[in-house]
């Protein structure tokens, strides 16, 4: 650390010691200017556009576990595609330290959405519409 501000501090003077130079001195000013003008122009960062919520995970799965039962609803969350599972995981904010983020295989994360889930329901309607309130 102390070397990097004794760094900045001999940057800072020779940038001082330029620009006094260079407003005494036109020929050093032109021939600074010129050097300078060589540097190429940062790229602009491309802003990418946010995600539309997508169709699965606007379903309302307290609804999916109601109807179905808690054994046809976890069948029927291990046919959903991985991205749905994920969107759901995340649109509920059921794996907040991102654990679920590695599993590759549809089971897994199905099986722990219905944990999640029935450990949810269990504690009361609280936490059932988290993910409406924001």
């Amino acid at each position: 650390m102390r070397k990097e501000k004794a760094l900045i501090g001999l940057l800072r003077g020779l940038v001082d010691l330029l620009v006094a130079e260079s407003a005494e001195n036109p020929g050093f000013a032109s021939k600074m200017e010129a050097l300078l003008s060589d540097l190429p122009e940062p790229k602009a960062q491309r802003i990418k556009p946010a995600a539309k919520p997508s169709r699965e995970s606007q379903t309302d799965i307290y609804a999916e576990l109601n109807s179905r039962g808690e054994e046809e609803f976890r069948l029927w969350l291990r046919d959903q595609p991985i991205t749905a599972l994920r969107a759901v995981i995340r649109s509920q904010d059921l794996d907040p330290t991102k654990r679920t983020a590695k599993w590759k295989e549809a089971r897994k994360i199905a099986d722990y959405i219905v944990e999640a889930l029935s450990a949810r329901v269990s504690r009361g309607g609280t936490f059932m519409e988290r993910g409406l309130a924001e």
